[in-house]
């Protein structure tokens, strides 16, 4: 990753995977490297913000984190949540099947719809009561409406101290339900596609 212009920014641990991030700063491009057993198992280009979330806290004078209980009503939130899921998926599937009719093995061919697992990221801003998340990859079904630039309004949105809970809307038939566990920092998002993982807060203004 040096070679290519990247310096890594930090790492973080998913369950038996490692999850380390690297920015490019000329190309502004942050890249998420997943590592399992000593093994590199993906390396993807994600949202800029995953390399800010550490990055930038030494460089932003306005970032000045709180804590829960003394924030605003009005507050604003990024998370930037890292993990894993399983989704629908067709199989090809191949071997020989014994015809009893012509009393020999054939060769056979077909497709089952089972599951498939990823690893991924999502990014989810709450500003002034309004929220907002960021998708990619498997978790974008085939047939979607309504995002703009990988990103979706949540609809339902509820903040506690404790929770954020909310809905967004791939299509008419398929309506996620998201679910973040503030103490804990996991996060788990329910639908076809289903997705387990563990959120960093990043705290800044915004600028919008």
């Amino acid at each position: 990753m040096e070679a290519r212009g990247y310096s890594f920014v930090t790492t973080n641990i998913v369950r038996d995977t490692k999850w380390s991030y690297w920015y490019n700063q000329r190309l502004r491009q942050c890249a998420q490297v997943a590592t399992s057993d000593g093994r590199y198992t993906a390396i993807n280009a994600v949202p800029e913000e995953n390399c800010r979330v550490t990055a930038d806290r030494s460089s932003r004078p306005d970032y000045r984190p709180q804590p829960e209980a003394e924030r605003p009503s009005g507050e604003s939130l990024t998370l930037i949540c890292y993990g894993s899921g399983s989704g629908p998926a067709a199989q090809s599937y191949s071997g020989y099947s014994y015809n009893s009719r012509s009393k020999r093995f054939e060769p056979q061919f077909g497709t089952t719809l089972g599951r498939e697992g990823f690893a991924s990221d999502v990014q989810v801003e709450i500003w002034r009561g309004r929220g907002r998340i960021h998708l990619a990859g498997k978790l974008v079904s085939p047939i979607h409406s309504g995002g703009t630039d990988g990103w979706w309004p949540i609809d339902e949105l509820v903040v506690t101290p404790d929770r954020i809970t909310g809905r967004y809307r791939l299509n008419g038939m398929n309506k996620p339900r998201l679910d973040i566990d503030r103490r804990t920092r996991s996060i788990r998002i329910n639908a076809a596609t289903n997705f387990v993982g563990r959120c960093d807060a990043g705290d800044w203004r915004r600028q919008d």
